[in-house]
C-alpha cells in the first residue's frame, strides 16, 4: 500500500480544490422566488403517490420531473417564459428545490434553454423518438443549470485523469480517442450514475457546442435541426458502445475510492488537509465512511424494495379485478382463487424477501477500499489495468452456446409450467404468473445490483452460483425486456400524468394565485 508521505502534492490539491464549497451569491429576499407553503404540502404529496408507482433510483427523480413538468408546460403553453415560470415554480413546490432561495433571474435563463427546444422542434425534420430525446436532454441542461454540478464535475475531471493512462485494452483495434470517450462516459457513470440522458448532454455539448450558443442560430433553426437528428445518431452509438461494461467494471473501484474519499474530506472540511497528511487517521475516516455507505445502501434498498412492492401490489391489484377475474370466469366459469391468491401474493413476497437478504460487504471490500483510496493519491498512481477481449468465436461455437442458452429457458419455463399445472393453475392464470415472475425477479436484481454499489470485490464462481445462474437468467433476461416494453405502455403514469397532473396542477397554481391575492388585500389594510 503507498505511503501517506508518497502523496502527489497536485493530486491532493486538485481533490481540495474540487471539494471546496461553491460561494452561492447573495440574493435580495424581494428577488426570490417564493411558492406558498400550503401548495407546497399539496404538491410534495402528489409527488410521493407518483413517485410510488414509477420506478426510477432517487438521484433520478428531479431530472424526471422536470421532463414531465416540460413535456405538458409544452402542450399547454407557448410562451418560454410562461413556461419557465411554471416549470420553476412546480418543482420549488415539489421540493425538488429549494424555497425562497432562487432568484427570479433564472426564469429568464430556462426560458433561453425551452426557447432553444421549441425553435428545433417546429421544423419536425427528426421523428418522434428523436424529439422525446431532445426533451430528455434539455431537461438535463436546465437541471444542470438549476442545480450547481461543479463538484461533480471537478471529481469526474479528477478521475479521468488519474485513470487515463493507465488503462489498456487488449484483443481488439480501438483509437485512443474512442479509449479516452469510453473511459470519460464510464467516470461519469460509476461517479455520480449518470444515466443516458445525462450522457447524451454531455455528449451533445461536445459535439455540437453550438448548441450552447442559441443567439448565434435560434433566428434561423434549420440547419441546427439537421445537424442535431446526426448527433443524436452519434450519441448513441457512443453511449451502446461494445465495451461500454468492461470499461465501468475496469473505472467501479476508484469511483467508489473516490467518492468515500469525498465522503471523509467534506464531513470537517477544516480538517481535511491535515487528514491527508496523517495516514491512520485517513484510513480510520475512510473505514468508518465505507461501513456507513454500506448501511445507507441497504436502506435505499429497502425503500427502493417498499416502492417496487407498492407498485407491484397495486399493479396485480388491478390487473387481477380488471382483467383476470372476469376473463377466467368467461372462459372457465369459475375463478380459482387459490391461483389468484398466489398471484397476488407472490410479487411483494419475493420483492420483501430480496430486500431481507442482501448482505453488507465484508472487512475485503473495505481494505481494497482503501487500498484504492491511497493509490489515487500517491505520486504512483493507479495500478495499470487491461481490458481484455476475447477472440471471436466460431460458427460450430456459437451454434452450441446458442442451443444451451435456449435449453436453459425450455429448462426453466418448462419446469415452473409443470409446477404450476399441478397447483391447478390455467393458461391464464400462469401466464399472469410467469409475467410478475419475471418483472419482479428483474426488478429484485435491479435492486441488488443497487445494493452492491460500494461493493469492489468481485465474488468467487462456485457450483450453487452456476446453478443459480442457469435458472435464473432466462427469467432475468425475459424480464429486462418485459420492463422496457411495459414502462412505455405504464396505464397508472398515463392516468396520473394526463388523467390528474394537469388539473391538480392548474389548481394549485389558481390557489397560490388566490393566497398572494389576499395578502395583496391584507397589505391595503395596513
Amino acid at each position: 500500500m503507498p505511503r501517506m508521505s508518497a502523496f502527489a502534492k497536485g493530486i491532493t490539491n486538485q481533490l481540495l480544490a474540487a471539494l471546496k464549497p461553491v460561494e452561492t451569491p447573495v440574493i435580495p429576499e424581494e428577488s426570490r422566488i417564493n411558492v406558498h407553503s400550503t401548495v407546497s404540502r399539496f404538491a410534495v404529496l402528489y409527488e410521493r403517490i407518483r413517485n410510488a408507482v414509477d420506478y426510477k433510483d432517487e438521484h433520478l427523480l428531479r431530472k424526471s420531473a422536470i421532463r414531465r413538468i416540460l413535456n405538458r408546460q409544452l402542450l399547454l403553453e407557448n410562451d418560454p417564459e410562461v413556461i419557465a415560470n411554471n416549470l420553476i415554480r412546480e418543482l420549488i413546490g415539489a421540493r425538488y428545490l429549494p424555497n425562497d432561495a432562487m432568484p427570479e433571474t433564472m426564469i429568464g435563463e430556462v426560458a433561453r434553454r425551452v426557447s432553444k427546444l421549441i425553435a428545433v422542434q417546429k421544423r419536425r425534420l427528426g421523428t418522434e423518438r428523436h424529439y422525446d430525446w431532445l426533451r430528455s436532454v434539455v431537461a438535463v441542461e436546465i437541471e444542470e443549470l438549476l442545480v450547481d454540478s461543479t463538484q461533480e464535475k471537478a471529481l469526474v475531471t479528477l478521475l479521468y485523469e488519474r485513470l487515463a493512462d493507465r488503462i489498456r485494452v487488449q484483443g481488439v483495434a480501438m483509437e485512443q480517442g474512442e479509449i479516452g470517450l469510453q473511459l470519460y462516459l464510464a467516470c461519469y457513470r460509476c461517479l455520480v450514475k449518470a444515466d443516458e440522458e445525462i450522457l447524451s448532454f454531455k455528449l451533445l455539448r461536445a459535439y455540437l457546442p453550438e448548441w450552447l450558443r442559441p443567439e448565434d442560430w435560434i433566428e434561423n433553426p434549420q440547419s441546427m435541426a439537421e445537424r442535431l437528428v446526426g448527433v443524436e445518431r452519434r450519441i448513441r452509438l457512443s453511449l451502446r458502445h461494445p465495451l461500454a461494461l468492461r470499461f465501468q467494471r475496469t473505472v467501479k473501484p476508484w469511483a467508489v475510492a473516490l467518492n468515500i474519499l469525498r465522503d471523509a474530506l467534506t464531513e470537517k472540511p477544516a480538517d481535511s488537509t491535515a487528514l491527508l497528511e496523517k495516514p491512520e487517521s485517513l484510513n480510520a475516516v475512510v473505514v468508518r465512511f465505507a461501513e456507513r455507505r454500506y448501511r445507507e445502501a441497504k436502506g435505499r434498498l429497502r425503500r427502493g424494495a417498499i416502492r417496487a412492492t407498492i407498485y407491484l401490489f397495486i399493479t396485480k391489484m388491478t390487473l387481477a379485478f380488471v382483467l383476470e377475474v372476469p376473463l377466467e370466469w368467461y372462459w372457465y366459469h369459475s375463478v380459482s382463487y387459490f391461483a389468484l391468491g398466489i398471484n397476488m401474493l407472490f410479487p411483494p413476497t419475493l420483492m420483501f424477501l430480496v430486500s431481507l437478504f442482501i448482505r453488507i460487504p465484508g472487512r475485503d471490500n473495505t481494505e481494497r477500499i482503501k487500498a484504492n483510496a491511497i493509490s489515487l493519491l500517491s505520486a504512483e498512481g493507479v495500478p495499470l489495468r487491461e481490458i481484455r477481449v476475447l477472440k471471436r468465436r466460431g460458427a460450430e461455437a456459437k451454434l452450441l452456446f446458442s442451443l444451451l442458452y435456449a435449453s436453459m429457458f425450455i429448462v426453466t419455463f418448462g419446469g415452473i409450467g409443470i409446477l404450476l399445472a399441478a397447483l391447478g393453475f390455467t393458461w391464464f392464470s400462469a401466464t399472469i404468473f410467469y409475467l410478475f415472475l419475471c418483472l419482479v425477479s428483474f426488478f429484485a436484481f435491479r435492486l441488488r445490483q443497487n445494493a452492491r454499489e460500494y461493493v469492489v470485490v468481485e465474488g468467487k464462481d462456485s457450483l450453487r452460483n452456476i446453478v443459480l445462474d442457469f435458472v435464473s437468467l432466462p427469467v432475468l433476461r425475459a424480464g429486462s425486456i418485459l420492463s422496457r416494453g411495459i414502462s412505455r405502455i405504464n396505464v397508472f403514469l398515463f392516468f396520473f400524468d394526463f388523467l390528474i397532473e394537469a388539473p391538480f396542477k392548474i389548481f394549485l397554481t389558481v390557489l397560490e394565485e388566490w393566497f398572494s391575492f389576499m395578502k395583496e388585500k391584507k397589505e391595503e389594510l395596513q
